[in-house]
């Protein structure tokens, strides 16, 4: 298809060298949030000293881990020379990674807009993303062009929004900017413009008009048990609103890759897994007569376009038990795709 371009062996050989090193980051700032999180010091309590390990952003958090000793003593050093072993670790791997952003810029792979990569490195950070938050909408191309290593043509990818699914199925349970701010509030620390919609509960957008939408499955009966849902319990954060199409979106497989922005930084991504992202289009195309007649028709290009990414260059196929849990409304849809199937596997 003349709007999928493959990379060079070159550019393929650079992204996943920065991936790699990225996995590495996120796996030392993960030690350090459940291992080296917060501080640890010998505090005086009446005539004794004791050893306190407090989380970062909690007063209550604190916890006695005994009276001075030469163990509790050890027990400090330890401590302090883990957190300072991995914190180096994650310095020594951004720098890596800066460095090595503007050599992807200049292969042409620095690829999603800047402000929609803030928000989802945000929202990744905040412990939302994957968890409570699944990226939908035109924004999930730049995760099947990354894994499938190419390039799809801009007239594709172009968006003035973030569509994030919500699972409200459960309480959120959160804690930090998230639990004090909501999600508005962890929008506003990217670009303190975001301000929640008049008369639309379900989208922040900023003063260039940027939108962040926030959607949940249909589900009647949970609303009318519990009411709309919110992110967090904070007046004023968004409500999510409910789509027909998204409906089943909950229990299908999720896709994971990075893509980099277009300072060359990365960006983890979770999304719908590709096959469901094109049914999900089409489903829309054939049902949605309100949709005004341009979208309808990019809406079927991109099902076309992502089907032919899933089984031309990610090896995946239609038949596949893991889309079983997909209603017959969707799986009537897989022979209305126009893709050419092929025997060649990724290049991954």
């Amino acid at each position: 298809m003349s709007n999928i371009n493959e990379l060079s062996g070159e550019m393929i050989r650079d992204a996943i060298d920065a991936r790699d090193r990225y996995e590495l980051l996120r796996e030392a700032e993960a030690e350090l949030h459940h291992s080296y999180k917060g501080s640890m010091r010998f505090e005086r309590r009446a005539d004794k000293e004791y050893l306190v390990r407090t989380i970062k952003g909690s007063s209550t958090q604190r916890k006695s881990l005994g009276v001075r000793s030469p163990e509790t003593e050890q027990l400090l050093k330890q401590f302090q020379a883990g957190k300072a072993r991995v914190q180096d670790r994650i310095a020594g791997l951004r720098q890596q990674i800066e460095d090595r952003a503007s050599v992807l810029v200049a292969r042409g792979l620095g690829r999603m807009p800047v402000l929609p990569a803030r928000v989802i490195r945000q929202i990744d950070r905040a412990g939302l993303l994957g968890k409570h938050l699944t990226i939908l909408g035109t924004n999930a191309l730049y995760a099947y062009e990354a894994a499938a290593g190419v390039r799809i043509g801009s007239d594709m990818l172009a968006t003035g929004d973030v569509d994030m699914l919500f699972d409200a199925r459960r309480k959120l349970v959160v804690g930090g900017d998230v639990n004090t701010k909501g999600l508005i509030g962890l929008l506003k620390q990217v670009d303190k413009t975001f301000y929640k919609a008049v008369g639309r509960s379900y989208t922040a957008a900023n003063r260039d008009g940027y939108q962040v939408d926030l959607i949940e499955p249909q589900d009647h009966a949970r609303i009318m048990r519990e009411g709309e849902r919110g992110m967090s319990d904070v007046e004023g954060d968004l409500v999510a609103t409910s789509t027909d199409s998204s409906k089943w979106l909950l229990n299908v497989p999720k896709f994971n890759a990075v893509s980099f922005d277009e300072k060359g930084l990365p960006v983890p991504l979770v999304t719908l897994d590709p096959r469901v992202y094109a049914l999900q289009k089409l489903w829309i195309v054939e049902n949605d007569k309100s949709r005004a007649p341009d979208k309808r028709q990019r809406d079927a290009e991109q099902a076309d376009l992502v089907a032919t990414l899933a089984v031309r260059h990610l090896g995946l196929s239609f038949d596949d038990s893991a889309l079983s849990g997909l209603p017959n409304s969707f799986r009537e849809l897989i022979d209305k795709l126009n893709f050419e199937e092929s025997s060649r596997s990724s290049s991954w």
